[in-house]
């Protein structure tokens, strides 16, 4: 069974009059756009930046998912251009998938925003907009989550873990036939008690035939619907090939020294098989890390 290891922690049809897209895959019409999005953001390349956000939300909605919290960084762009009414459009649509109120306050990019009659409401509402945003959410779930959490945290390389780890599998497998993927839309972010529920880790503990055969093509159906971050699927992904002594092959794990733990040779194949799952190449991914560092 699976030790813990460090990790980084982020549909396409035709119409049948007009051979239109209508729908949205968010591993091929989303992540491409935004995580170059962001980067064009961090260099003060705020125009780039805005049309690259709009190929992106052309036919998805914003994901707030993991690290991507897009919705907040395109109002970012959107304020610094002069687009008021839609920086406070995805202002509103943070808040209303669990966004707090203080990350906008607290940035003087937003004052002014917030000083106009639609600002004002937005601060005005904010209480009972977070009100039903958490009424709506399954708690129960989220409470069950975090203490399978806490139990393999406890358990995890005692020799309980293989028991415990096997009745995680099974759970888990109740709970994405049930209600999909627990996302923060589901269960909330971690904001709301400040205590990890998203379910990552039990993956990463899962059975390798079971996540072979069932969490992995899951997971990769919840990434294209916008429900899950593509990190987690690289992760699952990248820890079973280092568990069995194989070389990861999504580049989503460092060594201690802060290079990345073994992977296969070929960088333009791991590039590939990041892209496929909707990560960025693995220099976009340096780079925005560095920008986000400064």
């Amino acid at each position: 069974m699976k030790a813990a290891i460090n990790f980084i922690i982020p549909f396409l049809f035709l119409s049948c009059q007009q051979a239109e897209k209508t729908s949205c895959n968010y591993i091929t019409d989303y992540y491409p756009y935004t995580n170059q999005a962001e980067i064009e953001y961090y260099l003060g390349n705020y125009e780039k930046s805005f049309e690259l956000y709009k190929k992106a939300l052309k036919y998805c909605e914003s994901v707030g998912v993991g690290t991507h919290q897009d919705a907040r960084i395109f109002a970012r762009v959107c304020a610094k251009l002069g687009k008021e009414n839609l920086a406070l459009e995805y202002i509103e649509k943070r808040i209303s998938n669990g966004g707090i109120l203080q990350e906008f306050q607290n940035d003087s990019i937003f004052t002014t925003l917030l000083n106009t009659k639609r600002g004002q409401k937005i601060v005005l509402d904010y209480d009972l907009n977070r009100t039903k945003f958490i009424d709506q959410l399954n708690v129960e779930l989220r409470t069950e989550l975090q203490n399978m959490i806490q139990l393999d945290q406890q358990n995890n390389m005692t020799k309980f873990q293989d028991s415990m780890f096997l009745e995680n599998d099974k759970r888990l497998v109740q709970i994405f036939e049930q209600y999909g993927y627990p996302s923060e839309k589901v269960i909330g972010p971690y904001n709301i008690d400040q205590i990890q529920a998203e379910p990552s880790i039990l993956l990463l503990h899962s059975n390798d035939s079971i996540r072979l055969n069932y969490f992995i093509p899951k997971i990769k159906k919840y990434v294209e619907n916008g429900q899950c971050s593509p990190y987690v699927l690289g992760i699952m992904l990248d820890n079973l090939e280092l568990f069995n002594d194989r070389p990861q092959t999504h580049g989503t794990y460092l060594n201690g020294n802060g290079g990345y733990a073994k992977m296969i040779s070929d960088k333009s194949k791991v590039n590939s098989n990041r892209k496929s799952i909707g990560l960025p190449p693995m220099e976009i991914s340096k780079k925005l890390d560095s920008l986000k560092r400064l």
